[in-house]
């Protein structure tokens, strides 16, 4: 049986869980993809989502706010940029990766994440909840 390939991690860093975190952590991940060459609409799209899943965390998985902490990894992924977001809330049931009905006011984030990366995954576990991005890195 073949071995899932193992990210090589280029970064890592917490947060508090509070929006005002949330331009810093951006910023940090756009440099770190940009500098491994993701550019253009690739980068683009993949800050939409990392911006998604990072409001997400601290609205939704950090109950204790500036209290909680938010972990950031960004590295490599065969030809791809990975980003894990992991937080400590208690995650959130399956109804919840379904697109809200047409006059939902809110619900739209994780489709809106799924169509803007390459790959989305959720680990929720005892200690929170992990989100993946994968942005394949154009040739």
């Amino acid at each position: 049986m073949a071995r899932e390939p193992r990210p090589h991690w280029l970064q890592a860093f917490a947060l508090p869980g509070v929006h005002s975190s949330v331009p810093l952590a951006r910023q940090r991940v756009a440099e770190a993809a940009r500098h491994n060459g993701l550019g253009g609409g690739e980068l683009f799209y993949l800050m939409v989502a990392v911006g998604e899943a990072l409001t997400n965390a601290v609205r939704h998985g950090s109950p204790y706010r500036e209290f909680d902490e938010v972990t950031v990894r960004v590295g490599l992924l065969g030809h791809a940029v990975i980003v894990e977001i992991t937080d400590r809330g208690a995650g959130f049931g399956a109804s919840r990766l379904c697109p809200p009905d047409a006059l939902e006011v809110s619900g739209r984030g994780i489709p809106s994440m799924r169509a803007l990366v390459d790959d989305l995954r959720f680990e929720c576990h005892d200690g929170g909840t992990t989100v993946v991005l994968v942005k394949k890195i154009p040739s």
